[in-house]
């Protein structure tokens, strides 16, 4: 996984399967996606290359993806950014005192009396641990675990496209 997901576009689960749901329409990456009664854009962009109009009755639990943390230097982080190729990961701290203690420069704002930011690229093998938090969508079940990892004690967990079989119990 290179970008993390946000908080902007709902994700809904129908039958071990997860969507973006947009306007009452689902879209997902799997080709098998097709013989399922999705049709197929040739011209989309990537992110929409199967859709088909879905009724809420349908959807088994919605969410969004509230921030994306990460644990470095046993400290939780907001990650972003990974660049594979690089091997580096953005981290975030909003506290004086956790920033300091691992050391990472703080970004300052122009007036030095409102925000203090510490943020930089590490590697991202000095990220343990890498999870998705989520929340409900208003008007929508919300039974997903509320935490859901992308990587756990150093070893990155197996990320399904959008439209992929799912396993039971599987939310990534």
């Amino acid at each position: 996984m290179e970008n993390f997901r946000n908080g902007i576009t709902p994700i809904v689960r129908i039958k071990n399967r997860e969507y973006m749901y947009i306007k009452n329409i689902i879209y997902g990456y799997s080709p098998e996606l097709e013989g399922l009664g999705f049709e197929h854009h040739d011209e989309a962009p990537t992110y929409r290359e199967y859709s088909r109009p879905v009724e809420k009755s349908e959807i088994e639990s919605a969410y969004k993806v509230k921030w994306n943390y990460g644990i470095y230097k046993g400290v939780r982080v907001r990650v972003s950014d990974y660049q594979k190729d690089t091997g580096k990961i953005y981290i975030m701290v909003g506290d004086d005192e956790q920033g300091k203690a691992l050391g990472i420069e703080p970004w300052i704002d122009y007036n030095d009396k409102n925000y203090r930011y510490y943020e930089t690229y590490v590697d991202v093998s000095e990220v343990t641990d890498i999870y998705e938090q989520r929340g409900p969508v208003e008007d929508f079940p919300f039974t997903c675990p509320e935490i859901v990892y992308l990587k756990k004690d150093g070893e990155w967990i197996l990320w399904h496209e959008y439209g992929a079989l799912l396993k039971d119990g599987e939310w990534v």
